[in-house]
């Protein structure tokens, strides 16, 4: 993303559109800040080097514009009084919709497939904040389970078969909204912990294969990437997917301590079997990457200088866990 005044201002609105929309008092205003974050974030997925770009942006206009009036209209039926139910049900549709939560996920893979790393990580993180947000105000636990073990279920199978990154990382995506639904059921903290660590890990390894240009499984066996960065990527994959005892394992621990108590045991027993698959693709990635290598060995061109974020998503990944753990300790 090219960093003019013209699309620095977009990214000012996308901002503040957020800030309006979850700290409203009225679902209105919400409604409003999802509008204007929404025509704010729209100029700046579109890029004159890549092609696809403006069908992604179309789509993503026709998408969630269709979920604003679905929204709109829940909106509408509640200030009438016109069965409260039904109404809450409307508005929990049309959010639903806007983050990407299965049956409402189809959109996720093509949009993602369309628009380079750097719009990838804004759309998985912070245009999920406002809805989200919007979504623990109107919690209706036998509406939203429902949702959350499709998400688990299409987000960790969906990504079997794909050799777009960009697409595994969209079915990650609608999986790990099955997580964080499951925990907004439980305890705001929990989800906001667990939607806190995934945009950092999930920074980290878009911001490498953004760096490397790698949009591909295959180009991960290219000769061209080194072999220290596939040890860096490996520890990164397997941060996602949960492998104990790296930094992505905590907050799904925490969920399904929390779903003990809660004696949710078949959500619970769905959510470790998703788990499981999610790390399946995962592994079968980083295995074949660091088995197939190239002839030349490239561990000492390795200059510290130009990797110092690599080097540190590193240690995050590798050792956040332990040190969260410490630092409980001695809390």
């Amino acid at each position: 993303m090219m960093l003019n005044s013209t699309k620095m201002l977009f990214v000012m609105f996308m901002f503040m559109s957020t800030l309006i929309s979850i700290s409203s008092n009225n679902w209105l205003s919400g409604w409003m800040g999802l509008e204007i974050n929404l025509m704010s974030f729209i100029p700046i997925m579109y890029s004159k080097l890549n092609y696809y770009s403006s069908e992604s942006s179309m789509k993503y206009f026709v998408i969630q514009s269709s979920s604003s009036m679905i929204l709109l209209l829940g909106i509408i039926l509640t200030s009438l009084k016109i069965n409260m139910n039904f109404s809450m049900m409307v508005m929990t549709c049309g959010l639903l919709t806007k983050v990407g939560v299965a049956p409402f996920h189809m959109w996720v893979p093509s949009i993602m497939e369309g628009i380079n790393w750097i719009n990838c990580l804004i759309l998985s993180t912070w245009q999920k904040i406002a809805p989200l947000t919007l979504i623990s105000y109107s919690m209706n636990n036998e509406m939203l389970i429902m949702p959350s073990i499709l998400s688990l279920l299409i987000g960790a199978i969906g990504g079997l078969n794909q050799s777009s990154i960009k697409k595994l990382m969209a079915y990650s995506s609608i999986n790990n909204m099955g997580w964080i639904i499951i925990s907004m059921m439980m305890s705001m903290m929990t989800w906001i912990n667990y939607f806190m660590i995934y945009s950092l890990m999930i920074s980290m390894f878009m911001y490498m294969l953004n760096k490397e240009n790698i949009n591909y499984i295959n180009q991960c066996f290219l000769s061209t990437f080194k072999s220290i960065n596939k040890m860096f990527l490996l520890i990164m994959l397997l941060s996602m997917g949960g492998m104990p005892p790296m930094l992505g394992f905590m907050p799904k621990w925490m969920i399904i301590q929390l779903a003990m108590m809660f004696n949710m045991y078949i959500v619970t027993t769905v959510m470790v079997f998703s788990s499981l698959i999610v790390l399946f693709y995962y592994i079968q990635m980083s295995f074949s990457m660091l088995m197939i290598n190239s002839q030349k060995l490239k561990w000492m061109e390795f200059s510290i200088t130009n990797n110092k974020m690599v080097i540190l998503s590193f240690f995050i990944n590798m050792f956040g866990f332990i040190m969260i753990i410490l630092i409980k300790s001695m809390m």
